[in-house]
């Protein structure tokens, strides 16, 4: 007999693993889509007209993303799947705190690091899980 695993076994978890592996790729594009989506919004231009000429925030989520994949390989292997997906969360939510809360430059700057830090490292475990 099947193991069941949170009550659920066979296609019923494969659609359920599916759903919630979706959503976090999901997340990824919106967190993608939104930047971009920000730096044309007139208010944020009027607040910070250099950084929406020049795109530096869609910029350092990219190189975020980059950063965490690295010492994701390791640390996710170390962790396991589960705490690595509520490690990028939570280091996403750091992430988006600071941009709720970004009122200079150099702040705007970091927060996309951190954010796409997390990111890639709950989507990283998503790829693996799904």
């Amino acid at each position: 007999m099947a193991r069941r695993y949170l009550g659920l076994q066979g296609s019923k978890l494969q659609i359920s693993i599916g759903l919630i592996a979706g959503m976090g790729f999901l997340l990824f594009g919106y967190n993608q889509g939104v930047t971009g989506r920000l730096l044309t919004l007139n208010p944020f231009i009027k607040y910070f007209p250099t950084i929406a000429l020049n795109g530096i925030g869609a910029a350092t989520y990219n190189l975020g993303c980059f950063a965490g994949s690295i010492p994701t390989i390791w640390v996710g292997s170390w962790l396991g799947l589960r705490k690595t997906i509520f490690l990028g969360s939570f280091i996403m939510v750091v992430g988006t705190l600071l941009q709720c809360t970004a009122f200079h430059l150099p702040q705007l700057i970091v927060e996309p690091l951190v954010t796409g830090f997390g990111e890639y490292s709950e989507a990283w475990a998503n790829d693996i899980l799904s």
